[in-house]
């Protein structure tokens, strides 16, 4: 789509609604919460508390590789530079691009940079870069910077990043998932060391009332064409219903087509409301009882290690979008404050 040939922003596992960030923008701390819902882990900096030998230490980290990096586990993390492009002498304003290499004797860096339309990959002194992360953004009050991002590679049969074929978190209303972190803490606080199932389903039908409240948080992702990857959907989906409590039955009085999610086109994977609920009940367990339940699921059911692990990831997405709502909620508030402040003064 557009100028890209393979990849779009809707094949994000995003924690944020797209039209979200198409009114608002990205801000660094957006940056973050977005690329830990990608399953990254993300280590972030304003130039304002830095200095610019320790923004000339990340791009070390990142470009340069060392004698012993082959015997090494993990892999240099990726910069991303968030800059004023009007201190590169380029037009626009902020603007996100990641790094790709660093030469020393000349002392710049290489900017691939991400608007191929607009300009192509170009060489910048790194002071200068440096320069241009130090203005202050207007929606955040603070200066721009910069972002490490790094994956933990769990074996060597995974080939980069899990992505979510059956879900994604993306609520429109963010403190939708914020309330139910906070259910979460407030279950902890009672005593419950791990939240139940029946909690979970209650939660999420506002006590039996209304069993479409669950889509408010999970949407389908779009039915892959390839016969393969069909497939896998279907194992993955096969094994949710695996994990399902039988108790749960028929619990919720609401006619049998309101729980299925409402379809926007004919190619959404059809997810029946104890599906989505089992996914969500998931993504609330603690990581090591989630993948206890998705790994001894019992000689009932048959599902391949390939098939187990996809669905782990699908829990931990929703996990990680649970986890960071408090701070998506919070970026995005000072955001629209900062906007709103701005226009007053206009």
């Amino acid at each position: 789509k557009g100028p890209w040939r393979w990849y779009h922003e809707d094949m994000l596992n995003c924690c944020m609604a797209l039209e979200e960030v198409k009114k608002m923008g990205i801000t660094l701390n957006i940056f973050s919460c977005l690329a830990r819902c990608q399953g990254l882990q993300v280590e972030i900096h304003f130039a304002q508390d830095c200095t610019l030998e320790s923004f000339r230490e990340a791009v070390n980290r990142s470009c340069i590789e060392t004698g012993d990096d082959e015997n090494r586990d993990d892999i240099n993390p990726l910069l991303v530079v968030s800059y004023n492009r009007k201190v590169l002498q380029q037009t626009g304003i902020g603007h996100f691009s990641p790094i790709a290499a660093f030469d020393q004797v000349s002392d710049q860096i290489l900017i691939l940079d991400t608007a191929r339309f607009k300009y192509g990959a170009h060489w910048v002194p790194l002071p200068l870069l440096f320069d241009a992360m130090l203005p202050v953004d207007p929606d955040t009050k603070k200066s721009r910077g910069y972002a490490l991002l790094s994956y933990k590679q769990e074996s060597d049969d995974i080939q980069g990043l899990h992505t979510s074929i059956l879900v994604k978190s993306t609520a429109t209303d963010n403190s939708i998932r914020q309330n139910y972190k906070h259910f979460l803490e407030a279950k902890k606080v009672e005593g419950c060391k791990e939240v139940k199932w029946e909690d979970v389903r209650q939660y999420w039908s506002e006590g039996g009332k209304n069993a479409s409240f669950v889509w408010k948080t999970l949407e389908p992702q779009i039915m892959p064409v390839d016969e393969q990857a069909c497939e896998a959907v279907d194992a993955v989906l096969s094994l949710v219903r695996a994990l399902i409590p039988n108790s749960s039955s028929n619990k919720i009085s609401l006619k049998d087509d309101e729980y299925k999610c409402r379809k926007s086109s004919n190619r959404v994977i059809s997810l029946a409301f104890d599906e989505a609920i089992c996914i969500i009940y998931l993504a609330s367990l603690s990581p090591d009882l989630c993948r206890e339940h998705i790994f001894t699921v019992g000689d009932s059911f048959i599902a391949d290690d390939e098939t187990k692990a996809q669905l782990l990831m699908e829990a931990e997405l929703v996990r990680e979008a649970i986890k960071t709502s408090d701070e998506m909620e919070e970026a995005l508030q000072e955001v629209k404050k900062n906007q709103s402040n701005n226009c007053d003064c206009d």
